[in-house]
């Protein structure tokens, strides 16, 4: 189940690292910042929501502990992603990354690693 769930992680890491080109390369030139991010949000976590709908069943977790497990991997996968492009691929500062996941900042990013985290218990829970 865990090599499955990591499977799926990177593919939503994939997803993930192409939603934010598209708002850094198109939504920030049509839309202001915080638009931008609003806007990216939403389709990362609509990216997140049907990557686990569809592949979730493959995973087959069989309780709640399972879909907490996978989440935190999952969350651990996009965490340490984030840190790394951010750091090392646009060379932020380490108070630049917080204030990224601050959402008093207008920042949206911590909510979508807690959605992250929860989605597969959601998706779980529907199934």
């Amino acid at each position: 189940m865990l090599f499955k769930a990591l499977i799926i992680g990177l593919l939503i890491a994939l997803g993930e690292v192409i939603n934010g080109n598209i708002r850094v390369k198109l939504l920030q030139k049509k839309f202001t910042l915080k638009s931008a991010k609003k806007l990216s949000f939403l389709s990362g976590v609509t990216i997140i929501f049907i990557i686990c709908w569809v592949t979730l069943p493959w995973i087959a977790p069989k309780n709640y502990q399972d879909c907490l497990m996978i989440g935190s991997l999952w969350f651990i996968i996009m965490l340490c992603l984030d840190i790394y492009f951010a750091r090392y691929v646009f060379k932020m500062k380490w108070h630049n990354i917080l204030d990224d996941f601050n959402p008093l900042k207008g920042n949206l990013l911590s909510i979508g690693m807690l959605f992250l985290l929860l989605c597969p218990a959601i998706v779980f829970y529907i199934h």
